[in-house]
């Protein structure tokens, strides 16, 4: 049935004029709002009509009736079937669902409402009741701004601990756990572990520091622990090690970044028996004695090539006063990237001498590479300092890592390390599409409820994002771009009680293949 434009309706909430042709206004309504990569505010609008001559109403297109019902033929109901829909099939097939209702009753259900609206939307929860009024929400789930901050503040350390428990025995069996530290801002006073702290987001706030595992190979986050902003990444380590045993991540294999690669961090490791991978510093005397005459030498036989141009050779070696076995890595083509590299930076350092007058509290970037002879104050002359430019160039294309596990072999250490990526790609989804880069809370409870449903966000987001990347249709679309995607699936309800639902476009069913819903499922889902 062909539903009336012409007839004038009442100027819906969240919308804004923009100036058309001769004098007519366009009517816009704001469907999402957000804060953009650069952390702008920013959002998402649909044209939903035009200003009636009144100058207070609306003159409906068939947009509008995608989001609101008129009483006169238009639908009873218009609901966004797949974006939300998705997001619980999802978490029911993860095991989320079932661990969220066994730990939290009937807040579960409300718990996982809020990380799908933080997941489809980012973590600006004003407009969570708008959502949950144009989207599927399974009943008595529904939230609004106050009843998603109340949710959050009833979320205790307990149940979060008792959630964890549960839900690391089902993505930690077999696999690597990668750890890494991020740090969120906040413009609050009132919490209680933000400090002043190293930004990593260069946010001059104060901040508190996020800790989290996650599988290298299932790609999902296992477990998290906030801590002061202003404690060192690299001191907190046993005691994120320490909560981590105790909650059961013990029987993996664990890969550290360079970062926390110290004497303690590793005697603390060795001591508690714990598997791990980690680079090494190219500053740690250990790997400024790879790669030796011996080593450079032997390296390149084709006795050592691992794959795509890669060679490797593994050693013992005493590192920090622990017995550890160090694969030494060599690529031709990095040696090639880093030798440019080399050569560009002398000769940009160089035109700076250039400009320079006074010789007093040079940094050290210029007398790594160059000897210098000054006149007094003034730099008489400069030139290359070449045993040292010899000495760096030497140690281009190689890279080092070493573990307590020598059982290993080189390219099954280089495999589990590049599984690290999971936890970068896991905190630009945290930070960029949930926007969880700056808190938005006033207090200790409600900051921790509202990372504990970021991190359920973090986990369906994170299953989406791989599902997409495994299927050769969908592997350039971003997880933002497929929930847009979906969220045009509709399903209609007229007042005579007939339900009517959108016809899938070949971009919908692609997405839906990737993550292995059909389409009677997701119809079954919505009722």
């Amino acid at each position: 049935m062909k539903r009336k434009e012409n007839q004038p309706v009442e100027m819906p909430a969240r919308t804004t004029r923009k100036k058309g042709p001769k004098d007519s206004v366009y009517i816009y309504l704001t469907t999402r709002a957000y804060r953009n990569a650069a952390g702008r505010p920013t959002s998402d609008e649909a044209l939903i009509g035009k200003l009636a001559e009144d100058g207070i109403s609306l003159i409906p297109n068939q947009r509008y009736f995608e989001f609101f019902s008129d009483t006169r033929d238009a639908p009873a109901s218009v609901v966004a079937l797949g974006t939300s829909a998705v997001l619980l099939l999802l978490a029911r097939r993860l095991g989320v669902s079932a661990l969220l209702h066994e730990v939290f009753g009937k807040r579960g259900a409300c718990a996982l409402t809020a990380a799908a609206y933080m997941a489809d939307q980012g973590c600006v929860m004003a407009h969570i009741g708008d959502w949950c009024d144009e989207s599927f929400i399974s009943g008595g789930a529904r939230l609004d701004s106050k009843g998603a901050s109340d949710l959050f503040e009833s979320i205790s350390f307990d149940e979060r601990m008792r959630f964890f428990s549960a839900w690391i025995p089902i993505v930690t069996e077999d696999d690597h756990i990668a750890y890494d530290v991020t740090s969120l801002s906040t413009y609050s006073g009132g919490i209680e572990d933000a400090e002043w702290g190293l930004s990593r987001d260069g946010d001059d706030l104060t901040q508190i520091n996020l800790g989290m595992f996650l599988g290298s190979k299932k790609r999902l986050p296992v477990y998290y622990a906030t801590y002061q902003g202003s404690v060192l990444d690299k001191t907190h380590l046993p005691v994120m090690m320490g909560s981590a045993s105790a909650l059961g991540i013990s029987r993996v294999r664990f890969v550290f970044d360079r970062g926390f690669v110290t004497s303690t961090n590793l005697d603390y490791v060795s001591k508690k028996h714990i598997s791990f991978i980690t680079a090494l510093p190219s500053s740690l005397k250990a790997f400024k004695a790879l790669p030796g005459d011996k080593e450079v030498s032997a390296i390149h036989s084709s006795r050592n090539a691992i794959e795509g141009g890669l060679y490797a050779m593994a050693f013992d070696q005493t590192v920090l006063g622990q017995d550890l076995a160090v694969h030494l890595f060599y690529s031709p083509a990095k040696r090639a990237l880093e030798e440019d590299g080399t050569y560009a930076r002398i000769e940009r350092l160089e035109t700076e001498l250039s400009k320079l007058v006074a010789a007093k509290g040079l940094p050290r970037k210029y007398s790594d590479l160059f000897t210098i002879e000054s006149t007094g104050s003034t730099v008489a002359s400069f030139v290359r300092d070449y045993d040292r430019i010899d000495a760096r160039l030497a140690a281009c294309g190689y890279f080092a890592l070493a573990t307590n596990d020598k059982t290993l072999s080189s390219k099954e250490v280089l495999d589990a390390y590049r599984g690290k990526d999971v936890i970068e790609k896991a905190f630009s989804g945290m930070k960029n599409q949930l926007d969880l880069k700056r808190l938005r809370t006033h207090s200790g409870a409600t900051t921790d409820g509202k990372l504990f449903c970021g991190f359920i966000a973090l986990i369906l987001h994170m299953a989406i994002r791989e599902a997409l990347a495994q299927s050769t249709e969908t592997r350039d679309k971003t997880v933002g771009s497929a929930l847009r995607e979906l969220k045009k699936l509709k399903r209609v309800t007229y007042p005579d009680g007939s339900v009517h639902h959108t016809v899938i476009t070949k971009s919908q069913r692609l997405v839906l293949e990737a993550l292995d819903i059909t389409a009677e499922e997701l119809l079954a889902a919505n009722g």
